[in-house]
C-alpha cells in the first residue's frame, strides 16, 4: 500500500523533512479513507463492543463526568432553538445560574451532534462521539506522518500511537473534551505545508483560523495548550534550524497572528462572558494533584493490557490523580525507538527538534513537583509557569498528548527509514503493539446508564411544573443528575449541578456540603429548609438507590414522599419554608460550624478520657465508636473531604477543625482561643494576625493540649 510515484511528487523542505506534495489534479485520497476506516474499526472493536446491543443503556466511560457532556450535547441546540443565551444559564445552580464559559462546554461537538441528539438522545450521541474521537485523532496524525514520511504503513503506525495512546485510553473514560484532539495534528500539518510554500498565505490563514476555532469551540484548555506547545515548537525550530528556515518562520508569525486575531474576533461573545467579574483567578484543579508520575512513563495503568498484570497494578494505584488522569505511559519500546532514532539522526535539525520537544513536553507533564510512585519530591520548572493566564488552569497530567504526537512522528520516520532492517522493524512493531495494547475487556470501557424511569418515560411532567426548581439526590458530582435534566430537555431547574466549579453562593451553605459529600451535619432539617427556601426549591427527588442514606435524615421532617419510577419525591409546603426565607448562608454556616466543631471537641475528649490512642484518632474512627453521628464522614484520614479535621497534630497536641469562611469562624476562634495551644487558618498557616488573601471556605484547625481540650469540650457540651 505504498503511494504511487505519480501523480505525487516528493520535495525536500528547508528544515530537512521530506514532505508529500499532492498533485492538484488528485482530489480523492483512497489511502487516507482506508486509514480512517481501519482506525474507526479499531475504535469500535476496542471501546464499542459492549455498546452494540444497547447503545442507549450503556456509555463509554466511568464516573459522573460523562453526564456533564451529555448535558451539553442537549444544552447548545436547546439554547439556540429557544433563543436563550447559550453562555449563561439558570437551569443549573438556580436561581442565580451559572456562567458556562468556565466549564467544559464543547459547543462545536454539541452543534455537530445535534441531529443525532435530537433523534436518538444524548447517550447515543455521546457514545458515537467517543468512538469517533480516537479514529479522528489517529487519522489526522496519519495525514501528518504521511506528509513527513511519504509512506503509508509507517504513518498508519504513527497515527495509531497518537490516536490510541495511553493518554486517549485514560481520558476516554471520563473527559470527552480531552479526546477531541484531532485539530492538533492538523495545525502542525498546516504549518509544515505553509513553510514549504504548498499553500498560499491567504489559504493558510483561513485554514489555520478554522482549525484554531475548532479547537477553541471543542476545548478552551486544548486551545491554550496547543498555543503554548506550538510556540515552543516554533522557538525550537528557530534555535535549531537554518537561516532560510528562520526567515520562513519569521514570515509565518504574522500569518499565525492574523489567524489568531480572526479566531478571537469570532470568539468575542464567548470571551466577553469568560472575562466577566467573578471568573476563577486561580487554578480550578490542583496542577500538583494532576501531574504525571515519573514511573507512569514506563508503568501502565489497567487501561493498557500490560497494566492489568498483578505486579504492576500496586504501582499504578499510587500515581497522583484519578485513574482517568494517568495517561503518560509511553512504554519502553516507544522510548527506545525514539532514543535510537534521535541518536542515529542527531545531525539533522528536525530530529533534534522532535527530541527536544518531546523532552520538554515530558518535563512539563511532571507538573510543579516531581512525583515518583506517588511520593512528592522536589520542585520542577512548571512551577514557574503556573502564573500564566489560562495555562495555570491546564493540568500537566494532560500534556502527554503532545509527547505522543512527537513520538508517533518519530516512530513513523523510524519505520520508514530504509536503513533500518526489516527484522528490526517487525520486532519494533510487535513490541509497540504489546506495550500500547488497550485493556482487552469490553466491560472495562463501558458503564451502565443510571436513568430512572421517572426521567426516561416523561413521568416527571405529572409531578413537576415546567421550570420548577428541584434538588436531586445523588447531588452534583455524586451522580448523573445532569443527564437526568438533559433527558427532560431542560424541563426543570436544579438547585445544584456539576460544572467543575461550584458557585461561591452555594459553597457557603452547610446543606450543600451534606448533600455533596453524603454526610451528616447537626441540625440537618433546619439547614435543609433554609437552603431550599433561599433557592426557591420545594421538591427533593431521591433516586431509589440513595434512599437508605437519606430516608432516615428526611424522616424528622414528617413529609409523605411519593414513590414512582425509581425515585422518591419529597415536597415541602410553602408554610414549611416561609420562616427560613430571610435566613442567610452566613447565619447557617455559623450555626453549622459551631455545632460540628462542638461535636468534634466532645468526641475527641471522650475518646482520650476513655484511654483511646491519640495516634489512631480520626473522624472515621470516632464515628465507628459511636462518638460522632453516623455518616459524619466517608474518609479514613484525619482531614476529610467534607471539611473535618480530627487527630494528632504533633508534640502531643490534638487537632480539631472544620472548613468555613473567616467571617463564620471568627466567633469560634474567639471562643476557644484561651484554651488553644495554636490556631491555624488557613491551615497549616498560624493565625497570628487577621488572615490575608482568600479566606472563603478554608480549613481551620485549633490545636489543644489535653487540658485545653477538656476545658473546650466542657464549654461545647450541650
Amino acid at each position: 500500500m505504498e503511494p504511487p510515484p505519480k501523480p505525487f511528487t516528493l520535495s525536500r523542505c528547508s528544515f530537512g523533512w521530506t514532505v508529500l506534495r499532492s498533485s492538484p489534479t488528485r482530489r480523492r485520497d483512497p489511502l487516507g479513507l482506508i486509514a480512517f476506516a481501519i482506525y474507526a474499526a479499531l475504535a469500535l472493536i476496542i471501546f464499542g463492543r459492549g455498546l452494540a446491543l444497547a447503545p442507549a443503556r450503556s456509555f463509554v466511560g466511568l464516573t459522573a463526568d460523562p453526564s456533564v457532556y451529555m448535558w451539553f450535547l442537549v444544552w447548545w441546540p436547546h439554547a439556540i432553538v429557544n433563543g436563550l443565551n447559550p453562555f449563561v444559564t439558570d437551569v443549573l445552580w438556580a436561581p442565580g445560574g451559572f456562567n458556562l464559559t468556565w466549564t467544559t462546554g464543547i459547543p462545536l461537538a454539541g452543534l455537530i451532534a445535534a441531529p443525532i441528539t435530537a433523534r436518538c438522545g444524548p447517550i447515543v450521541a455521546y457514545n458515537l462521539l467517543c468512538l469517533l474521537c480516537p479514529a479522528l485523532a489517529a487519522w489526522t496524525a496519519f495525514l501528518l506522518c504521511r506528509r513527513i514520511t511519504a509512506r503509508c504503513w509507517p504513518s498508519l503506525a504513527g497515527g495509531y500511537i497518537f490516536g490510541f495512546s495511553a493518554y486517549m485510553l485514560a481520558e476516554i473514560r471520563a473527559h470527552l473534551l480531552l479526546i477531541l484532539i484531532f485539530p492538533v495534528p492538523l495545525a502542525v500539518l498546516l504549518v509544515l505545508r505553509r513553510l514549504n510554500d504548498e499553500i498560499r498565505a491567504a489559504a493558510f490563514v483561513a485554514l489555520m483560523a478554522l482549525t484554531l476555532a475548532a479547537s477553541f469551540m471543542l476545548s478552551l484548555e486544548m486551545f491554550a495548550t496547543l498555543t503554548f506547545f506550538g510556540a515552543i515548537a516554533l522557538a525550537l525550530a528557530v534555535a535549531l534550524g537554518t537561516g532560510d528556515l528562520r526567515r520562513r518562520i519569521y514570515a509565518l508569525i504574522p500569518q499565525l497572528a492574523l489567524s489568531y486575531l480572526i479566531v478571537l474576533l469570532l470568539a468575542s461573545p464567548y470571551l466577553y462572558y469568560f472575562f466577566q467579574p467573578g471568573f476563577p483567578r486561580s487554578p480550578v484543579n490542583s496542577p500538583g494533584g494532576y501531574s504525571a508520575d515519573l514511573l507512569n512513563f514506563i508503568v501502565p495503568t489497567p487501561a493498557n493490557a500490560l497494566g492489568t498484570l498483578a505486579m504492576l497494578a500496586p504501582v499504578s494505584r499510587r500515581f497522583a490523580g484519578a485513574i482517568v488522569e494517568t495517561g503518560a505511559c509511553f512504554g519502553l519500546p516507544l522510548i527506545a525507538i525514539a532514543i535510537v532514532f534521535v541518536r542515529t539522526r542527531r545531525a539533522e535539525a528536525d530530529t533534534r527538534l522532535l527530541g527536544w520537544f518531546a523532552l520538554i513536553a515530558m518535563l512539563a507533564s511532571l507538573g510543579p513537583r516531581l512525583h515518583v510512585a506517588g511520593v512528592e519530591l522536589f520542585g520542577l520548572p512548571w512551577k514557574l509557569l503556573m502564573h500564566l493566564p489560562l495555562i495555570n488552569n491546564a493540568l500537566p497530567g494532560r500534556f502527554p498528548m503532545y509527547v505522543f504526537l512527537a513520538l508517533g512522528i518519530i516512530a513513523a520516520q523510524w519505520l520508514a527509514d530504509d536503513a533500518v532492517g526489516r527484522g528490526a522493524k517487525i520486532a519494533g512493531v510487535a513490541a509497540l503493539a504489546i506495550s500500547l495494547a488497550p485493556n482487552p475487556s469490553a466491560r472495562f470501557w463501558i458503564a451502565p446508564v443510571d436513568l430512572p424511569a421517572f426521567f426516561a418515560d416523561g413521568s416527571y411532567r405529572q409531578y413537576l411544573a415546567p421550570g420548577e426548581t428541584v434538588v436531586i439526590l445523588p447531588y452534583g458530582a455524586g451522580g448523573p443528575s445532569m443527564l437526568w435534566q438533559a433527558e427532560s430537555k431542560m424541563y426543570f431547574r436544579m438547585a445544584g449541578g456539576w460544572t467543575s466549579i461550584m458557585p461561591r453562593e452555594y459553597q457557603g451553605w452547610p446543606a450543600v456540603n451534606a448533600l455533596m459529600y453524603r454526610s451528616y451535619i447537626p441540625g440537618f432539617s433546619d439547614q435543609l429548609k433554609a437552603f431550599l427556601a433561599h433557592h426557591d426549591a420545594a421538591a427533593i427527588i431521591i433516586a431509589d438507590h440513595e434512599r437508605p442514606l437519606w430516608d432516615p435524615l428526611m424522616a424528622p421532617l414528617g413529609l409523605s414522599p411519593i414513590a414512582t419510577g425509581g425515585v422518591e419525591i419529597f415536597r415541602f409546603a410553602p408554610a414549611d419554608l416561609a420562616p427560613w426565607r430571610g435566613v442567610t448562608a452566613l447565619e447557617m454556616e455559623r450555626r453549622g460550624d459551631t455545632a460540628r466543631f462542638a461535636a468534634l471537641l466532645v468526641a475527641a475528649n471522650t475518646y482520650l478520657a476513655n484511654g483511646g490512642s491519640l495516634a489512631q484518632l480520626s473522624p472515621r474512627h470516632a464515628e465507628a465508636l459511636g462518638l460522632l453521628a453516623p455518616h459524619s464522614t466517608n474518609d479514613a484520614d484525619v482531614r476529610t473531604g467534607n471539611g473535618l479535621y480530627l487527630g494528632p497534630l504533633g508534640d502531643g497536641l490534638i487537632g480539631v477543625g472544620v472548613v468555613g469562611s473567616y467571617a463564620a469562624l471568627r466567633p469560634l476562634i474567639a471562643k476557644y482561643r484561651a484554651d488553644a495551644a495554636r490556631i491555624y487558618f488557613p491551615y497549616p498557616h498560624d493565625l497570628t494576625d487577621p488572615p490575608r488573601g482568600d479566606v472563603f471556605m478554608r480549613q481551620m484547625v485549633i490545636a489543644f493540649d489535653r487540658a485545653g481540650l477538656a476545658r473546650a469540650a466542657a464549654e461545647a457540651a450541650p
